[in-house]
């Protein structure tokens, strides 16, 4: 059964995940029209649409995508604690915390999970295509998170990104399942 949850999770990360990029390259000026914002958006509309009714954006931010990702994740921790309180597992304030802990951890994983993708993107479109539209949304996204290290350019060549890179798959692989055991003996 703790395969079956684990898969279960795999996909909803995903799906989030691929929400979060829908928001990212919003945010970043990709049009609708592009390959990968249709994606985004056919994937993820039939939640994000309901949701745009009740969440307003703020100041040009979609919001709906951001509280619908967060909500996702909620509602999944908490199908998952109902399914071990069914097997037994005693109910405590621990419980809440745990569900909403591993909810925002969840949600963060997802988020380095967007970035990273769009690193991704940037790294192979800097040698394919350095004017795909894409790649100029891409950039908008990341420059935020890269202007900090902009002294690890050498020459064309830019690390700010590498560096960008290992920490999100430090978060994702280190902090995110260090904090999820933190929770579970807590």
């Amino acid at each position: 059964m703790k395969l079956f949850l684990g898969i279960l999770e795999l996909i909803i990360v995903a799906w989030v995940s691929l929400a979060l990029l829908r928001f990212f390259l919003q945010k970043g000026g990709l049009h609708i029209s592009h390959p990968l914002a249709q994606l985004c958006a056919q994937v993820t509309d039939f939640l994000v649409k309901p949701a745009r009714k009740i969440i307003k954006p703020i100041r040009g931010w979609d919001m709906a995508i951001i509280a619908l990702t967060f909500f996702v994740l909620l509602v999944w921790q908490t199908a998952v604690v109902i399914f071990f309180l069914i097997k037994g597992l005693p109910f405590s304030g621990w419980t809440a915390l745990y569900l909403v802990g591993n909810a925002l951890l969840l949600w963060t994983k997802a988020l380095a999970y967007a970035l990273i993708i769009c690193l991704i993107i940037q790294m192979v479109l800097s040698f394919s295509n350095p004017y795909n539209p894409l790649m100029m949304a891409v950039n908008r996204i990341l420059k935020p998170l890269t202007r900090p290290f902009s002294f690890l350019r050498i020459g064309q060549v830019d690390f700010s990104g590498s560096l960008i890179f290992i920490a999100l798959w430090l978060w994702v692989s280190v902090v995110v399942p260090y904090g999820q055991y933190l929770l579970k003996i807590a």
